[in-house]
């Protein structure tokens, strides 16, 4: 009778890499997380969390039926996600991941004091305080957007997080007086070097396009 072969060395390494794979996007939006709380002009909320939701497809879709609308009460919007990616919402903001671990989303919306900042300026101190804590970015020039039918500010950066070559675009709007929704989409370049082209980058966009503000931060 042959005897059958194992490889146990080869099947602990993928195990770790997949290990690995799932708990860097669970640390970098651990890290924005904490980023977003320390700005000086949000008033932190106490969140909720809500249990991660997957589904099989992966890969940029439009917003379509199939996509889940989600509601994010105390930050001022709602949004849909699409098939194929996971999600952890809380009561002012929401992070969002790609099944292979590649792109993180974070999305938050918070009262801030519109008098002491512009959204360009507060947008450049959110990318300084993500940088202070385990990145490198060089950023591009700011640019108008509109988000929902209000004009905001977007950044591209590329660079490192947290030992990682990413990719991204940080954006910012303010729907109503002192109010700010800001955050970023970004994908880790580990394995694809063009991962922001080919399904980051519109991937992000699906979901800004579908960001709808709600009628009481736009007083």
């Amino acid at each position: 009778m042959a005897r059958m072969k194992f490889f146990p060395y080869r099947n602990h390494a993928k195990n770790r890499a997949l290990r690995t794979q799932r708990f860097i996007p669970a640390l970098i939006l651990a890290t924005l997380l904490a980023s977003c709380s320390s700005q000086p002009t949000i008033t932190p909320l106490s969140m909720s969390t809500r249990s991660l939701v997957n589904t099989p497809t992966a890969g940029p879709q439009s917003s379509t039926a199939s996509s889940e609308f989600i509601d994010i009460g105390s930050g001022g919007f709602s949004l849909a996600i699409q098939p194929g990616l996971q999600f952890e919402a809380h009561k002012d903001s929401i992070s969002i991941s790609d099944q292979r671990g590649e792109l993180i989303i974070s999305l938050n919306g918070r009262p801030y004091v519109a008098s002491s900042y512009t959204i360009q300026s507060f947008l450049g101190k959110y990318l300084a305080e993500m940088a202070s804590r385990g990145g490198s970015f060089d950023q591009g020039e700011p640019y108008e957007i509109v988000i929902d039918g209000r004009d905001g500010i977007a950044i591209d950066f590329s660079g490192s997080f947290l030992d990682n070559p990413v990719t991204g675009k940080a954006v910012a709007v303010s729907p109503g007086e002192d109010f700010i929704v800001f955050g970023l989409g970004m994908s880790l370049l580990n394995q694809r070097k063009n991962g922001w082209t080919d399904s980051g980058s519109p991937t992000f966009e699906t979901i800004l396009d579908s960001i709808n503000f709600k009628d009481e931060v736009e007083r």
